[in-house]
């Protein structure tokens, strides 16, 4: 669904009045978006999902810094690409941390058998390979289904800005995406199963 710059302002103005539902509406469209984006930044489907819901709670709890000088789509990515620069940020302490530091907690974790991993490695090579089998997949895309989706994907614009861009209607563009995305998915699938996205 479109939503067209008046319901836009009716739904942040309730929005920032606290209600979660016109909330709801307004970033429903650019959910799976930013969610993909974070899957692109930090190739890792949890993570990721982990990112996009805090991306969410900031926005709603920050609409009053939305000044309505840009579209609201525009002002959402850049509360993700932040959310995302700081779970990367994070990460990358965490990964620095000497393993001196911690011995006792590594020893005393080694002894516990019991706790095991909530992810085995096995199942992080393999979603690894997944993500390089995407990448493959999208880079061989016809030009006309690539482009479309890496407009929508990595630069984020919605179907207007699409639209402004490429010069096709909404409907081509809507059918494009479509195709693409079931492309995407019959190529995976082919190779690794059906359900092999959404079980990685």
């Amino acid at each position: 669904m479109v939503i067209t710059k008046e319901q836009e302002k009716l739904l942040l103005a309730r929005a920032r009045q606290g209600d979660e539902d016109a909330f709801a509406q307004l970033v429903r469209p650019l959910r799976e978006r930013i969610y993909w984006r974070a899957v692109k930044a930090v190739r890792d489907l949890d993570e990721a999902d982990d990112v996009t819901q805090e991306t969410m709670v900031r926005a709603f709890t920050r609409l009053a810094t939305f000044r309505g000088d840009a579209r609201f789509s525009s002002w959402l990515y850049m509360v993700a690409s932040n959310c995302i620069r700081m779970h990367l940020r994070t990460r990358r302490r965490r990964g620095a941390l000497r393993i001196e530091d911690h011995v006792n907690e590594i020893e005393t974790g080694l002894n516990n058998v019991t706790d095991l991993p909530l992810r085995l490695p096995d199942d992080i090579a393999i979603q690894n390979e997944l993500f390089g089998a995407l990448d493959d997949a999208v880079s061989q895309l016809p030009s006309q289904y690539g482009s479309i989706l890496r407009l929508w994907v990595e630069d984020g614009l919605d179907l207007k800005e699409i639209h402004e861009r490429s010069g096709l209607s909404i409907a081509a563009i809507k059918s494009r995406l479509h195709r693409a995305r079931r492309r995407l998915r019959d190529s995976i699938e082919a190779e690794y199963g059906e359900g092999a996205l959404l079980a990685a």
